[in-house]
């Protein structure tokens, strides 16, 4: 947190020439005390974001004779997910809160379909060769009248491809997260539950983590070098963990106020 102290000088107008050793000794103790335990006039400005959370229901596919669904409950994304990420984004002074959270049964449909079938069927190298992303199929099937344009909308899957955690749009308000990954083993395992979270020093991931990783991608934050320093950053790099540089901070902080004055001026209109 960014924090500014104001200077605090003394006026001796009414005293004017030389003063004795015992009052310059005094009036150095009192702005010493001044400069050490004067309390902040300005901290950074906590930017509040609200989200709206789908937790799709009825969706099931089969990876490596492993079926999954979506086990994530209410309470499990109220009670532990959101403080975490919450926690994390702290450093910037950014908070998110629950507009909502809804579960939502996907209807049957061919868009289904072919996007449970190419999730299943993803590799992580596919976008590096130019095959696209299973972002925009999943956005298909979901029910669009239930998205809030003037939050960020969260949407949990079963699963969104071989390595995969999370998949966003840069700077926009939505994204995805999946619930089972193979991240781990490289895809080489069957994938397994994420966990919900995971204190440092990172070893397989959680769910609070990849939300809290996509969020920085709705707030135009892009992946770092591998080569970057420092390590541990919550964007990747090196070293995966939970730390935003300073530039980042800034970044994405002004990215949440263009994110909270386009919601005012969304529901204006409606």
């Amino acid at each position: 947190m960014r924090q500014f102290f104001a200077n605090r000088g003394l006026n001796h107008a009414e005293h004017p020439g030389r003063f004795s050793g015992s009052t310059t000794l005094a009036c150095l103790t009192l702005l010493l005390g001044c400069v050490i335990f004067s309390p902040p006039v300005f901290a950074a400005e906590e930017l509040v974001l609200p989200l709206r959370l789908h937790l799709t229901r009825g969706l099931s596919l089969t990876v490596k004779d492993t079926k999954m669904e979506v086990w994530v409950k209410p309470e499990d994304v109220k009670n532990v997910l959101l403080p975490e990420v919450n926690r994390i984004w702290k450093q910037a002074d950014i908070r998110f809160s629950i507009e909502s959270v809804i579960e939502e049964t996907v209807p049957a449909s061919p868009a289904l379909d072919k996007f449970l079938a190419d999730v299943a069927a993803f590799k992580r190298n596919n976008e590096e060769k130019g095959a696209g992303s299973p972002f925009p199929l999943a956005m298909k099937a979901v029910d669009d009248s239930k998205f809030l344009p003037s939050a960020i909308n969260v949407y949990f899957f079963p699963y969104v491809g071989e390595t995969l955690q999370g998949v966003s749009s840069l700077g926009g308000n939505r994204l995805m997260v999946g619930v089972w990954s193979d991240k781990s083993s490289g895809g080489r395992k069957p994938p397994q539950k994420t966990l919900l979270t995971e204190p440092e020093p990172m070893v397989i991931g959680s769910l609070a983590r990849t939300m809290a990783h996509e969020l920085g991608h709705s707030l135009t934050l892009q992946h770092p070098s591998k080569q970057d320093e420092p390590k541990g950053r919550l964007m990747g790099g090196g070293k995966q963990g939970y730390l935003l540089t300073p530039a980042e901070i800034t970044q994405a902080r002004n990215s949440a106020e263009e994110h909270l004055q386009g919601g005012k001026k969304k529901r204006a209109k409606n």
